[in-house]
């Protein structure tokens, strides 16, 4: 079966969420002492959210880890572009940059950063770190949120120019989850073109 591997920082493996009759796996750590809210199926798609502790209904953080199963699965790329296109619709001002698209482990995959000021709907802004992997058998999206009051832009700044623009975020912790998502693989251990590598500590199921 399909099986999201998430590998908690500082400690064990587990098994949260299984798909569909496949070996195919997706390897992925969450921070330490996340909590996992939301765990649901809705035919091929699988989710899982998790927050930080103490997260109320007004978040600030989150984390999303999403598998579509299917055999007409979209380029990851042009996925991506489309969750950029309907952000950019609802934000003011809005700004994409591909940081990454070629493959790994064998599969091909794209890592986005986007930055929405202002929503539309929320008054509030976003900073959506993305990585998208499109396996054999699922394409699966990693999504790692920052929620915050919309910043002040500087008017110097070209809001097209993501590396350029107003990020409140700390920019060591935004390369920290840069160089974390770089770690999360897709892998099959019954093909040899996509090896998944061993776990460092006991493997655990939940």
């Amino acid at each position: 079966m399909i099986r999201l591997f998430i590998a908690l920082w500082m400690s064990s493996w587990v098994t949260p969420l299984a798909l569909a009759a496949s070996t195919e796996q997706l390897l992925a750590e969450i921070p330490q002492d996340w909590i996992k809210v939301v765990d649901r199926k809705a035919g091929t798609l699988h989710i899982a959210e998790y927050y930080p502790p103490q997260t109320s209904e007004e978040w600030q953080q989150k984390l999303t880890i999403e598998a579509l199963s299917g055999s007409d699965l979209p380029d990851p790329i042009v996925f991506a572009e489309g969750l950029a296109e309907q952000q950019s619709r609802v934000c003011n001002s809005f700004s994409n940059e591909g940081v990454f698209a070629g493959f790994e482990n064998g599969y091909p995959a794209t890592v986005h950063i986007m930055v929405c000021r202002d929503n539309k709907r929320t008054a509030r802004s976003l900073v959506t770190v993305l990585k998208v992997i499109k396996g054999n058998d699922a394409l699966y999206t990693i999504t790692r949120i920052w929620r915050f009051d919309p910043p002040v832009d500087d008017p110097q700044t070209d809001a097209s120019d993501t590396a350029s623009a107003v990020v409140p975020i700390d920019q060591s912790e935004l390369g920290a989850w840069s160089a974390t998502l770089r770690k999360i693989k897709a892998c099959d251990p019954a093909l040899p073109a996509h090896p998944c590598a061993m776990p460092t500590a006991q493997t655990a199921t939940k």
